[in-house]
């Protein structure tokens, strides 16, 4: 491995008796303790696993390192299974750009997540939207879209393509308008897809969060701004639209500054960043920021690791 600061933890419940390891591990010094493909074959060596500490190079979707050949054990398990009849070891992660068909029901959408409505008519404009619920083969809810501080009409029957991000994927499906609601308050029927298309756009997946924090870009003042989710290698936040068009380009430089709390400690992180993209949130005064962090310094970056995991973990 070329640099520790790539090391990031690995659960124990990632790891099962009997399944190949899908990445090399390491202890906390960076010495290999197990080769990607290596079958663990006893509890007492998964235990000892434990014991030292486990870790994985958060780059190995990017930048394979030479100790990450399987082992000639574990190819040799792989033939005895298949000779078996047995299901082959568990396939390798997906990485980026690889798309896949699902269902509706395959997608772990939560109530209140935000999803993108586009006019099948006007590609160009995306319209965010919160999910209110989804009734299998019946229809998926949404709140209204809005367009200058005022609820957009739709007609019933208009095409659009309804679009997503969560954890590591891009989710996209074409609906119709069922029905626009106007009571309790506005909503809109759309139709259930028969299928979605799914497709990986992160190598790191993103831990929903509500952190308090200040935005910089472009050089501008810094703007009070909410994270909605988090990574290793990025953040979504809502903040006010920045005065001036420069300072929201794609692609400015700016900084994330927020206090994460980390075994009862509160530590202050100052992120380097890039803008990767400003949709509306639904709000006329506020956008919401897709930024990917760059350049982070050593401690920053161990920090954001804890923090990252400890809220994963948190969450299972």
């Amino acid at each position: 491995m070329s640099s520790l600061t790539s090391l990031v933890p690995v659960r124990a419940s990632e790891l099962a008796l009997g399944i190949a390891s899908p990445w090399p591990i390491y202890n906390q010094a960076g010495e290999l303790l197990l080769a990607r493909g290596t079958i663990i074959e006893t509890q007492g060596q998964l235990d000892g696993l434990v014991e030292n500490g486990l870790y994985r190079n958060a780059n190995w979707v990017s930048e394979p390192d030479t100790e990450s050949v399987p082992l000639p054990q574990s190819r040799d398990e792989l033939r005895k299974k298949l000779a078996e009849g047995k299901p082959p070891l568990k396939p390798a992660a997906a990485v980026r750009g690889a798309e896949s068909v699902i269902t509706l029901d395959q997608v772990r959408w939560q109530i209140g997540d935000t999803l993108w409505l586009q006019f099948k008519d006007d590609a160009q404009q995306r319209y965010s939207v919160s999910l209110v619920g989804c009734l299998p083969n019946k229809s998926v809810l949404v709140t209204a879209p809005m367009k200058d501080g005022k609820q957009l009409f739709i007609r019933e029957g208009q095409a659009l393509v309804v679009r997503a991000l969560s954890g590591k994927r891009a989710y996209a499906f074409s609906a119709n308008l069922v029905k626009y609601q106007q009571t309790p308050f506005v909503y809109l029927h759309l139709s259930c897809p028969r299928e979605v298309r799914s497709t990986v756009i992160r190598r790191d997946a993103r831990v929903p969060v509500s952190v308090e924090g200040f935005l910089s870009l472009g050089g501008a003042s810094p703007l009070p701004a909410r994270m909605v989710d988090l990574s290793m290698g990025g953040a979504s936040l809502v903040a006010p639209t920045l005065p001036g068009r420069v300072a929201a380009q794609k692609g400015a430089n700016g900084q994330l500054r927020f206090v994460a709390s980390v075994a009862d400690q509160q530590l202050n992180l100052e992120l380097p960043l890039v803008l990767r993209a400003a949709e509306p949130a639904g709000d006329p005064d506020h956008l919401k920021y897709g930024v990917e962090f760059a350049g982070l310094a050593v401690r920053d970056r161990l920090v954001l690791s804890a923090y990252v995991y400890q809220e994963l973990s948190a969450q299972e």
